[in-house]
C-alpha cells in the first residue's frame, strides 16, 4: 500500500482476493448485500456474476481463474478470484 497523489476513478479492479471457492464466496456476499457486476461484451462476459479467464497466473502453474467484481461503498472496483490448474 502507498499513498497516492491523484484519485482513481475506480473503473479497474483496485484490489482483489484469492479465494478457494468463488462460487461460494459471491453466495455469501450476496448474501450479505454485495451486488456483482454483470459483463457481457465480446470476447468477455460474467455468468451469474462470474467470469472464466483463461490464461491468467500460468507462471503459478495455473490455467485460469473464475473471478467476480464487485464496487464498495466508495465506488472502488474490487475483485474476488480462484485460480484452476
Amino acid at each position: 500500500m502507498y499513498r497516492s497523489t491523484g484519485a482513481s476513478p475506480g473503473t479497474f479492479t483496485q484490489m482483489g482476493w484469492q479465494v478457494e471457492d468463488v462460487e461460494a464466496v459471491v453466495t455469501e456476499l450476496r448474501r450479505r448485500g454485495v451486488r456483482f457486476e454483470e459483463v457481457d461484451v465480446p470476447g468477455f462476459h460474467t455468468t451469474d456474476g462470474i467470469a472464466d479467464i483463461e490464461g491468467h497466473y500460468p507462471t503459478k502453474g495455473f490455467r485460469g481463474e473464475r473471478a467476480a467484481w464487485f464496487h464498495d461503498s466508495e465506488g472502488n472496483l474490487l475483485g474476488i478470484g480462484e485460480p484452476y490448474a
